[in-house]
């Protein structure tokens, strides 16, 4: 079916999810972090790309039925590695609101709301740290953006610091810079 003409199911099929996702956050307590019995369920994803799709309601079932069975409940009680952002009920919610206004936020004339958000986020988080006002910021979508933004901005102000623009100029000529990893 046409995705424009299920719009009407919009409504059912978020709120079986908000059913599913009730259920699965509850039993978080007493989840497996990864339950390898659930793992026979993965093979029901493994098969050729059919010629008609299952349709919205059977296809958000199916996830919901091998997600919450097999997926690392990386947000529960038991979870103790990487970093993840967590199923508290405001990200979740928040995440749903994300999804649903799908805005650009890459600048103002795509989205004058996320960019707000953005600037009102990094004013907040200035205040809390007691960073100097005049400071800015910028919010990046991963951890790894974040450590390519920077080490963007680290050599920036290296080759400021000696005398040159690294945006016209490179940093050919520059003293090695020190990079401090881990």
């Amino acid at each position: 079916m046409d995705p424009l003409w299920e719009r009407p199911l919009t409504g059912p099929l978020l709120a079986s999810v908000a059913a599913a996702a009730d259920a699965y956050l509850s039993e978080l307590d007493s989840r497996l972090v990864a339950d390898p019995a659930a793992g026979v369920l993965l093979a029901e994803l493994r098969r050729p790309l059919p010629e008609d799709g299952l349709g919205s309601p059977e296809t958000v079932e199916e996830l919901l039925r091998i997600g919450t069975a097999t997926a690392t409940h990386s947000a529960g009680p038991r979870f103790f590695h990487f970093v993840m952002g967590g199923a508290t009920p405001a990200a979740l919610a928040g995440d749903w609101v994300a999804a649903l206004l799908d805005q650009n936020a890459g600048m103002w004339t795509s989205s004058p709301f996320a960019t707000t958000l953005e600037t009102v986020t990094i004013e907040w988080l200035k205040d809390l740290f007691g960073l100097p006002a005049g400071w800015g910021g910028v919010l990046t979508p991963s951890a790894t953006f974040a450590n390519l933004t920077g080490l963007a901005a680290a050599r920036h102000w290296w080759a400021g610091r000696h005398g040159r623009d690294v945006t016209a100029d490179g940093l050919t000529g520059l003293p090695a810079m020190p990079v401090l990893a881990s």
